[in-house]
């Protein structure tokens, strides 16, 4: 196993910045050096920056509550008018100090953790946790941004390898596109030759949604008082009454954005009239109240209405959506809303904070494993005491743990100096994670993976399928395929249990498209297994093969033994018809390398009583989310069409969205479907004198297949299978249900990934109707594959909630009826099937939310040459 990287969050305070001038060591380098060697870290997280920098930006950029508060009355007027005039004074220096920072921005020397490059390599940086880059307030969002840039400017000249920055909050997630805005401006300093990454902390739930999915406690569903519930909820108006200021985190800020004091901005009045009309008091009042109490920053402009009046809502809204789908998904819908408005930046990543308790299903959790996941985060309370009192990780998050081993990401102990168990003490953390992630990773369930010295490099790599009848392969393709001991195993049981089948004299075995001869050496250890005797032939029509052949025939097999022929199966003449045609034509979606058109001709091969190995194989598809083979697949290094091209992968960073079951409506298939099947031999086809067949339409396949979506995620393509039926109960299998049992620790065959263009968004709940073709034009010789995905909602999943006005009159405005179906906008044609059924809609009905393109229309992108 790899060894995975693991950093330290050194306790504070840091060292101070450097006295010595360069080559000796800054006290910070000092630490580094001294913390890799006498520990097993690889690395330390720290902070850019220190508090100087966060009480400059502070005082330049915000101003406490009471700044504005009008005197309430009483007291000297000269006094007051005195105060007032120095402390106008004051605030007109300091806002133009804060206006040349914003025109200059920059960081000074004594406000850094990290100033030199020799510091640099070993650590993962953090970006200040104040920044608020989706505050209510746009003026803390602006000058938030501009602290970021400042950091990220730094962290680019000392080549920090990744800068992490804190999480967007859930209380303000109205803004969250500001947050995305901000992080995709910052991705484009210095797009040339910036390396740095950004890395977004998510935390992996939230306990609020948690606890809307267990029982309900004494508070009701969402049970306020519940175990972390508070801390999670903060800035959503749950911790109190209606209408009293939520508690904010502490480490938010307790004041308002400087420019939203300017006696000329716009936001004051806002202000004063969200003041008056949310909380129901005085602006200055409610402004007093809340800066004595120290518990909320205002907010500033129209949007800050929205926030504060729709939190209470919102919460309860996301706590009725997690108990009826039971998909704890709004701490990743964050991650995907930045990720998306960032278009995928391959520079963008995400710092998975495991402090909260993992979500309770493992669908919710596999999400994660489709993401680019950089860091995981793991404070010292996220370990549980063993009875021993040393500290160790529950089964789920070993599990966890070791499955996103696959990814690599670098894992981040924080507060090992606090205490937290009883014994083991500060290195009891990173050896029982390092003893975690040295263990081998859980078998795969959505891709075959072979053995490492074989496959390594092959992970989530985009491989252009095989054109076998267009191309000589070379032998070093032959040689990869070679090496699979498993699938050689089933051949030859499976030529084994057909020579049962076969006639004891005057038999003959023809291996059709022998390559270098692997398939040879079944058919000869089958026969001296089963103690027979037979003429075998072999068929190749690559001329550089060929001589391997014959140099195998000469040195191993014997020209008595077997038989050479070069040319193509489907057109060469027949030098013998065979008892058993052995082949092995098979691509990762089974038909994909044209088994079908070369074994229609090779069929003249046979006698009428002949075997084919393999007799039948069945394609299969699933829906697969990864943001990593989208942004390979759509790369603007790729050439045009390739979003639209089949590519053969072993899948690594991926997650099948779909589940088992019917679904809402029970109308869903299972979560891997079976497309179509090819047999053989066929004995139906129409042929011309030669005995192949006049065209290629009965080779044409279409599948329309339904999924259940149980988890949101984001659609970015199809995986196809396939299962291959060999002989009698041997086979080949790279289904995710059933590979494992049909032939395991077979990795010839990766998926075939059918890629989307752009990405579909399902959420929970939802239903995906995929529809695929499999075509052939005799013209042009080709054959190629086409695809379109649609997606549905079932009315049931959103239902209206009760309505409050019951003697509202119905109309277009009017809530909906209790339990009836939302209707979709689109759903307006008078003959619309929906509205005709609309009695029985709540259960029958859906509602179209998303649909793709028609990928690869006429072959135009990718195709298959006979």
């Amino acid at each position: 196993m790899a060894r995975h990287t693991i950093a330290l969050v050194p306790p504070t305070p840091l060292p101070p910045l450097p006295t010595e001038p360069r080559p000796t060591p800054s006290p910070l380098q000092a630490l580094i050096t001294s913390t890799l060697q006498t520990s097993d870290y690889d690395a330390l997280c720290v902070p850019l920056t220190n508090e100087r920098w966060k009480e400059r930006w502070s005082r330049l950029c915000l101003r406490p509550v009471d700044d504005d508060v009008p005197d309430g009355g009483g007291g000297n007027g000269n006094g007051d008018a005195a105060a007032e005039a120095c402390r106008e004074h004051e605030r007109a220096v300091t806002d133009r100090e804060a206006d040349e920072w914003r025109r200059d921005g920059g960081l000074a020397r004594d406000e850094l953790n990290v100033s030199r490059l020799e510091e640099s390599q070993a650590v993962v940086a953090l970006a200040s946790d104040w920044l608020e880059l989706d505050a209510p307030d746009e003026g803390i969002r602006f000058d938030s941004e501009l602290a970021l840039r400042a950091e990220m400017a730094q962290a680019i000249y000392l080549a920090l390898p990744t800068l992490v920055l804190p999480a967007p909050s859930l209380a303000n997630r109205a803004f969250l596109p500001s947050y995305a805005r901000a992080v995709a401006n910052a991705l484009q300093m210095s797009p040339g030759s910036a390396q740095t990454t950004i890395s977004i902390r998510i935390p992996v739930s939230d306990p609020i949604e948690l606890i809307g999915q267990g029982p309900a406690g004494p508070a009701g569903p969402a049970n306020p008082a519940a175990p972390g519930a508070q801390a999670a909820g903060a800035g959503l108006g749950i911790n109190g009454a209606p209408g009293q200021p939520a508690e904010a985190p502490a480490n938010k800020h307790k004041r308002m954005s400087s420019l939203s004091t300017r006696p000329t901005s716009m936001h004051q009045n806002q202000l004063s009239l969200l003041l008056a009309q949310g909380a129901g008091v005085g602006a200055g009042a409610a402004a007093a109240q809340a800066g004595a109490a120290g518990q909320m920053r205002l907010a500033s402009g129209a949007s800050a209405i929205s926030a504060v009046s729709s939190a209470p809502s919102v919460a309860a809204g996301g706590v009725r959506a997690a108990q009826a789908h039971g998909d704890p998904s709004s701490t990743w819908e964050m991650w995907d809303c930045i990720r998306s408005m960032c278009g995928y930046n391959p520079r963008l990543t995400v710092t998975l904070d495991l402090t909260n308790p993992l979500p309770p299903s493992v669908g919710a959790l596999a999400r994660w494993t489709a993401e680019p996941v950089k860091n995981v985060w793991l404070p010292a309370g996220s370990f549980i005491s063993n009875a021993k009192g040393y500290p160790v990780l529950s089964k789920a998050c070993q599990a966890f743990l070791r499955g996103m081993t696959r990814q690599n990401p670098a894992f981040i102990l924080s507060d090992t100096h606090l205490g937290w168990h009883a014994k083991g003490g500060p290195a009891a953390y990173i050896q029982y994670v390092r003893h975690i992630t040295s263990q081998q990773p859980l078998p795969s369930n959505i891709s075959p993976v072979g053995p490492a010295e074989y496959t390594h490099g092959y992970g989530d790599y985009l491989q252009a399928p095989l054109q076998p009848l267009m191309d000589d392969l070379p032998s070093l393709t032959y040689d990869v395929f070679e090496r699979d001991p498993v699938k050689y195993q089933q051949y030859e049981e499976a030529i084994v249990t057909a020579l049962a089948d076969l006639p004891t004299e005057d038999l003959v075995i023809t291996v059709a498209g022998a390559g270098r001869g692997p398939l040879v050496d079944c058919v000869l250890r089958a026969l001296a297994r089963a103690s027979r005797a037979a003429a075998v032939y072999a068929v190749e029509k690559n001329a550089a093969a060929f001589t391997t052949l014959q140099e195998r025939q000469a040195l191993e097999w014997g020209a008595e033994r077997v038989t050479l022929v070069h040319g193509d199966m489907r057109t060469m003449d027949v030098p013998r018809q065979a008892d058993l045609l052995v082949s092995e034509l098979l691509g990762s979606f089974g038909d994909n390398e044209l088994a079908p058109e070369c074994l229609d001709g090779a069929v003249r091969f046979l006698k009428p009583t002949g075997i084919s190995i393999p007799t039948s194989y069945t394609a299969y598809l699933a829906p697969v989310s990864s943001s990593k083979l989208h942004a390979e697949a759509t790369a603007p290094s790729r050439p045009a069409g390739a979003a639209e091209t089949p590519y053969v992968v072993m899948m690594q960073q991926a997650n099948l969205l779909s589940g088992d079951g019917g679904g809402v409506a029970g109308r869903c298939g299972d979560r891997v479907q079976m497309c179509w099947t090819f047999e053989h031999p066929r004995r139906d086809l129409i042929v011309d004198a030669a005995g192949n067949p006049l065209t290629n339409v009965h080779n044409t396949r279409s599948a329309s297949l339904t999924f259940s979506i149980p988890h949101a995620g984001q659609l970015h393509g199809l995986a196809g299978y396939f299962e291959a039926h060999l002989y009698g109960a041997v086979g080949l299998s790279t289904h995710p249900d059933t590979h494992a049992r049909v032939s395991p620790d077979m990795f010839s065959w990766f998926p075939l990934y059918f890629p989307l263009a752009h990405p579909l968004y399902l959420p929970s709940g939802a239903e995906l109707d995929v529809a695929i073709w499999r075509l052939a034009d005799g013209k042009s010789r080709r054959v190629w594959y086409e695809w379109a995905a649609e997606a549905w909602l079932p009315t049931a999943a959103v239902a209206a909630p009760p309505t409050h006005t019951p003697h509202a009159q119905p109309g277009l405005l009017a809530p909906a009826a209790k339990g009836a179906p939302l209707m979709s906008p689109m759903m307006d044609a008078p003959y619309s099937p929906f509205v005709a059924h609309a009695a029985d809609a709540h259960t029958n009905g859906r509602v179209k939310i998303g649909q793709t393109e028609l990928h690869n229309a006429g072959g135009a992108k990718s195709w298959v040459g006979l």
